[in-house]
Formats: structure tokens, C-alpha cells, sequence
């Protein structure tokens, strides 16, 4: 059973929060989402097997679903907030050590809190299709189910960020998604204000220097078919941390790689999991 409680994050910003499985003595799994999505993301997940055995955790970030959504750009452009939010959800769910999974957008997010609060409060990071590079200088690494539609993204006309929205989202997996589960995404992005796209968007990051800081076990899991965040980004991933293992590449996958490849997905998290509890006993 999934449940539904709420959070104080970074600037009193109260932020949703979706939790499955034994809610104490079970390894915790903390899921970020990725750009203008939601913790909706990762409703098969909550409900499937992994939560048998493990506490499921998945947010809302500030801006996104049922979490607040501050005016302005500076909520959303100043990453300390987001590091903040993560912080207050690992310490008010009391969550031990728990390996935070990050895709798409959501690598962002995990850099912001690297970059902050290091990486002693986490048992091990995730990275699905995770974008730990932004901006300009970035732009070789995403692919044209992102580049083709991030001006429409931006825009202020509801018709044409819909219209956007449905591409990108169509563009994240490498087959055809059922049509209720784009319809679902479409939605959750329609929530989310032009303010907050236009931040997040705006942003220019780079977590090298994070990632080669990190003493906690890494992995990465990437479609080969990715045209939202390119095979090459879990690459420089990879490169870039030294506890980084090799890169699972998934044949035949898109963006999406727990909708597409759903017992490849469950079986590739729960063996870093359990690798990452291994290494910090």
C-alpha cells in the first residue's frame, strides 16, 4: 500500500512525499524524478516487488505535483534549496543511509545535495539516465527527444507547451508507451508553472568535481536508445567517479528504462542495493 504524508524542505517549502514497503528495518530507496514530472513516476515501482522487502520512497520536487511551488527563480535556480529538500526527507523519514535513485532531471537534484551536504548521510547512488551536466557547454550530451522541444517547453502558451510536452514525453521511450501512462505524464508536467521550467532549463551545472568526491558506490543504468539524455552522459558518469562500477546499457531502451524494462529495471536496482548495504557495513 502506497501512503501519502508531507515534508518541510529548505525555505518551509512543503513538499509530497509517497512511501510503500516496511516502513523500519528495511533498506531504504529514495526515487527522484526527472523535469516537470512527478513522484507519479514512479507508482509501478512503489507497488511492485522491490517494496516487499525494501522502504520505497518517492517525492515531489518543490515546483512539481502536490509539493509547494515558490514564485520566482531563485527557489528553483539556487540548487541549495533543492539539496535542502532532500536533506529534510532523508531526516524527517528517518531514513538510514538510504541509496537515492536519480533520473533524467533528478541528477541535477542529486548534485545540488552532493555539492552541499556530501555524501555521509547516503548509502549509494543510482544514476537512470541521470543528467549530471547542464547548460550550453552540455548540449552534446541530450539528445532530440530534449533539444527538439525545450524552447516549447518554456513557453508561456498552454496550447503549445502541451503540444511540447506530449512529444517529449512520447520522445522518452524508444517503443510505444501505453497511451493512459503518456497521458498521465502529460498531465503531470501541466502542472508545473512556466517559472519553474524556465529555472530548471536556465540552468548550467557541472557535478564532476561531486561525483569525483564520492566515496559511496555508484552505478548507472541507461537505455542504449535514449534520446532524451544520451547513452554518453552515464559514460562521463562513469569516468568521473571512481567508485563508479561499469555502466549497465540496456538494449532496445529509451528515457524510461522502469516502464520499458521493468524486471531488468527491479533486478539492476536491487542488486546495487544490496551491494551498497555491503559496503557500508
Amino acid at each position: 500500500m502506497v501512503r501519502t504524508r508531507f515534508v518541510e524542505g529548505s525555505a518551509g517549502v512543503r513538499l509530497a512525499v509517497d512511501e510503500s514497503g516496511p516502513a523500519s528495518g528495511a533498506p531504504s530507496i529514495l526515487f527522484v524524478h526527472g523535469l516537470a514530472q512527478g513522484r507519479g513516476s514512479w507508482e509501478d515501482v512503489l507497488r511492485g516487488r522491490l517494496a516487499e522487502r525494501h522502504h520505497l520512497v518517492a517525492i515531489d520536487l518543490r515546483g512539481h505535483g502536490d509539493s509547494d511551488k515558490p514564485e520566482g527563480d531563485a527557489p528553483y535556480v539556487d540548487g541549495a534549496h533543492f539539496a535542502g529538500d532532500l536533506a529534510a526527507v532523508i531526516e524527517q523519514l528517518g531514513l538510514l543511509r538510504p541509496v537515492v535513485v536519480a533520473w533524467s532531471y533528478g541528477g541535477v537534484v542529486v548534485g545540488d545535495y552532493l555539492r552541499s551536504h556530501g555524501d555521509d548521510a547516503l548509502g549509494g547512488l543510482f544514476f537512470v539516465a541521470a543528467a549530471l551536466k547542464t547548460g550550453k557547454p552540455a548540449r552534446a550530451l541530450f539528445g532530440a527527444g530534449m533539444m527538439s522541444n525545450a524552447r516549447g517547453l518554456m513557453s508561456e502558451d498552454g496550447a503549445t507547451y502541451e503540444a511540447s510536452a506530449r512529444a517529449f514525453v512520447e520522445a522518452c521511450a524508444a517503443g510505444t508507451l501505453d497511451a493512459s501512462r503518456v497521458d498521465a505524464s502529460v498531465r503531470a508536467m501541466l502542472r508545473v508553472p512556466v517559472n519553474v521550467r524556465r529555472a530548471l532549463l536556465s540552468r548550467a551545472e557541472d557535478y564532476s568535481v561531486e561525483l569525483e568526491r564520492c566515496r559511496r558506490p555508484v552505478a548507472t543504468l541507461h537505455g542504449e536508445l535514449d534520446q532524451v539524455v544520451l547513452p554518453a552522459m552515464s559514460r562521463e558518469v562513469v569516468l568521473a567517479c571512481a567508485r563508479a562500477g561499469q555502466g549497465t546499457w540496456l538494449p532496445g531502451v529509451g528515457h524510461v528504462p522502469f516502464l520499458e524494462a521493468v524486471p531488468r529495471f527491479e533486478d539492476a536496482l536491487e542488486s546495487f542495493v544490496a551491494q551498497a548495504a555491503t559496503a557500508s557495513s
